[in-house]
């Protein structure tokens, strides 16, 4: 018998957003302890691989903790579908690469190096090991094809099943209660580790460490009060709750219109009708539901941007956003001849009316300009914790508290416009399309509907039958969306 799902109240829901903001602010304050450990241990020479190994679990714990509960604050916050699909989204590919950089798919990782350390010297593992043992179990609750969906976008049709499938916010939060009891018991073995560093640190200049402090506080305030004049704009929140509130019900308009074109190609094909047009217009239809993917997630960056506390967390969303932007230009456009070869756009560019079109030139130097800055390292770095041996999660520390968000958030500008003027041009081209089948449709079925006037004049019914018949097909060949 299936158990009846029990809907959180209002003030549970309250708790856990109040509990996931605490959490953030704890676990960044930490983090940035850590980091700078690390950089006192490095500078004095005193590290060691027990000591590295200890400093990079906890470091990559804290990170995996603060995203995880930045995304879970903005689920909860938020009734609208799309937001909460997004955050799921982000909540998966989190906690799928928060495993990998512990426990590892080959076993080594960050959890499973410093247990073999530990075997190697005859200490015991077993508090580690049971660490482990979770990490794993959580680690097989991820979903792997959202997660390679997410970091990499895909067909929009797969997008859109994938997407069609989360629908229950619960999975998550117990998601992340798992996780959050796993840090605990990180937490738990590092502590003592972790006084005993500080304690021998004591006789490091304080100086040198407020310098160090000083360098990222130029920055954050920068950022901070940019953050601040958004905050402070009613309009900007009421303009991105407009822009997102019927984001949903267009994907699902678009897929409905997508499988239309699908159904009546099929039907076409059978009958041996040329379906070639209808299989431009499935690219157009295609093309406008993956910029629609874009562009809503895009927003939802912002929105989770307007609705972060620290400018860490802030940098975290415009991590997101690169990730979002190299994703799916890649699927639109491409970045390299071979990726261009099997873009979205290469099949746009075949349609007659492409040359023809205004804006069709300026759309492409568009692409061909965001696609051309690509850098793959700073896009890798934003998505993974862990790449094979190398350990992300200071670099992403330090990126984050060095990042200019006002010229991110111009990118991010950029590529909503961007979106807008594409929404736009395939209209134009679709009308121009349109213009092009009306004038065919007339020099095929006006002769057709003389002969049917002069057969109705003439009442010759089965000539006017006839007539009908050829008026439906070649209609039909011809659909308009």
């Amino acid at each position: 018998m299936k158990k009846e799902r029990i809907i959180a109240n209002e003030e549970t829901i309250n708790i856990l957003i109040s509990n996931a903001k605490k959490t953030i602010a704890d676990s960044e304050c930490l983090l940035h302890d850590t980091e700078l450990i690390k950089v006192e241990i490095c500078n004095n020479k005193l590290q060691g691989n027990y000591l590295q190994l200890v400093l990079e679990l906890l470091s990559g714990s804290l990170l995996g903790i603060c995203e995880v509960c930045s995304n879970l604050k903005d689920m909860l916050s938020s009734s609208n579908t799309y937001v909460k699909r997004y955050h799921m989204q982000m909540i998966n590919l989190s906690q799928y690469e928060w495993c990998i950089y512990l426990g590892g798919k080959d076993q080594n990782g960050v959890l499973a190096n410093l247990i073999h350390y530990l075997n190697e010297q005859h200490y015991n593992s077993l508090e580690l090991k049971n660490v482990l043992e979770k990490v794993c179990q959580l680690g097989m609750k991820c979903n792997v094809g959202l997660r390679s969906m997410t970091a990499h976008y895909d067909e929009p049709n797969i997008m859109y099943k994938k997407l069609l499938a989360l629908n229950d916010e619960d999975v998550y939060v117990r998601r992340i209660s798992e996780q959050l009891l796993i840090h605990d018991m990180i937490l738990k073995y590092v502590s003592p580790i972790l006084q005993m560093i500080k304690e021998g640190l004591n006789h490091i200049d304080k100086e040198d460490i407020r310098k160090s402090r000083f360098e990222f506080n130029i920055q954050d305030i920068l950022n901070a009060k940019v953050a601040e004049a958004f905050n402070n704009k009613e309009e900007l929140d009421i303009m991105i709750s407009h822009q997102i509130a019927n984001a949903w019900n267009d994907i699902e308009s678009m897929k409905r219109l997508f499988d239309t074109c699908e159904k009546i190609i099929e039907y076409l094909k059978s009958r041996q009708i040329d379906y070639n047009r209808l299989i431009e217009m499935r690219s157009l239809v295609e093309m406008q539901l993956a910029v629609s993917f874009m562009r809503y997630d895009l927003i939802c960056s912002m929105d989770s941007y307007l609705n972060a506390q620290s400018n860490t967390e802030r940098s975290i969303c415009f991590m997101y956003v690169y990730r979002i932007e190299t994703a799916a230009l890649t699927h639109l456009y491409g970045y390299n001849e071979e990726r261009r070869q099997n873009s979205i756009w290469n099949r746009i560019k075949t349609i007659p009316e492409y040359k023809s079109t205004p804006l069709s030139n300026d759309i492409e130097r568009n692409l061909k300009i965001l696609t051309s800055h690509f850098d793959g390292t700073r896009r890798n770095l934003f998505t993974h914790y862990r790449e094979g041996s190398k350990l992300n999660i200071s670099d992403r520390w330090h990126c984050a508290n060095k990042m200019d968000h006002p010229k991110e958030l111009m990118q991010i500008l950029q590529l909503v416009t961007l979106c807008k003027n594409i929404h736009q041009y395939l209209a134009s081209l679709l009308s121009v399309m349109n213009t092009t089948e009306k004038k065919k449709n007339d020099e095929i079925l006006e002769p057709i509907r003389s002969i049917k006037e002069i057969a109705y004049k003439n009442n010759l019914q089965d000539i006017v039958k006839m007539s009908d018949k050829l008026l439906s097909i070649f209609s039909l060949s011809n659909v308009k969306l």
